[in-house]
């Protein structure tokens, strides 16, 4: 049985298109950016070169990831569908408490943020007595 050039015309252009789904569709992909409003339960709005993505931001860390933070996305599935933040590296801010552990000569943790008496994330200054 010949092949005609419509058959290998056909061929083609669904190998081109398989190839570009399997590039775009490529797996996880991670990028870096920064938080720009304090996050709203599990929505969180992230600064990505200069463009603003909506991201889900994982229940465990609530408490640790606010606005001005850097933080780590992973996108799911490699095409934007599903933005995940997986941690945080420090803030813009100046005004942060870090953790340093002179036994093991690191830094251990760390606060970016402070929460007043009614429990609101502010940044007052912390002084230690």
């Amino acid at each position: 049985m010949e092949v005609s050039e419509q058959q290998k015309g056909l061929l083609e252009a669904m190998r081109t298109i398989a190839q570009h789904e399997a590039q775009r569709n490529s797996g996880p992909q991670f990028q870096t950016g920064v938080v720009v409003e304090d996050p709203a339960g599990y929505k969180c709005i992230v600064r990505v070169n200069d463009t603003e993505k909506t991201c889900t931001l994982p229940e465990h860390l609530h408490d640790w990831v606010s606005k001005d933070d850097i933080v780590q996305i992973c996108d799911m599935y490699g095409n934007g569908a599903e933005l995940m933040i997986t941690g945080s590296s420090g803030s813009t801010r100046k005004k942060t408490l870090v953790v340093n552990d002179e036994d093991k000569d690191k830094l251990t943790g760390g606060v970016t943020k402070f929460a007043d008496d009614s429990g609101n994330l502010t940044d007052n200054t912390l002084t230690l007595e």
